[in-house]
């Protein structure tokens, strides 16, 4: 069990599959979700790109959540109505008592 503080819900969205010109791709028209409870969501990383032609923004988030949660690379995660990839494979903290925790390093983009 996590602690009391860590009390916000994300929901874990994962694309099926399908098979095309005999390639196995994601489909991202018939994705399943599921909801994870016990989370804990902070600010992570910002960035404003201007290259000239767009102007873009960076969102990031670190999510700690429970260390069994059902999240894989390839996963997108919504919160507060937004969507975000996992950047990297989940990272799991073990043999930290009652901190054990997956953590996600989310990001999207805007602009």
């Amino acid at each position: 069990m996590l602690l009391k503080f860590w009390h916000t819900s994300i929901t874990r969205i994962r694309p099926a599959t399908k098979v095309v010109r005999g390639s196995t791709v994601f489909d991202w028209d018939n994705p399943s979700t599921l909801v994870i409870n016990e989370c804990l969501v902070q600010p992570g990383t910002t960035n404003l790109s201007m290259d000239g032609r767009v102007l873009g923004i960076q969102d990031g988030l670190t999510v700690c959540a429970p260390e069994d949660a059902d999240i894989q690379a390839g996963d997108r995660i919504e919160y507060r109505g937004n969507i975000y990839t996992i950047e990297g494979d989940p990272l799991v903290w073990v043999d930290a008592g009652k901190l054990n925790h997956m953590q996600l390093n989310l990001q999207r983009w805007r602009g």
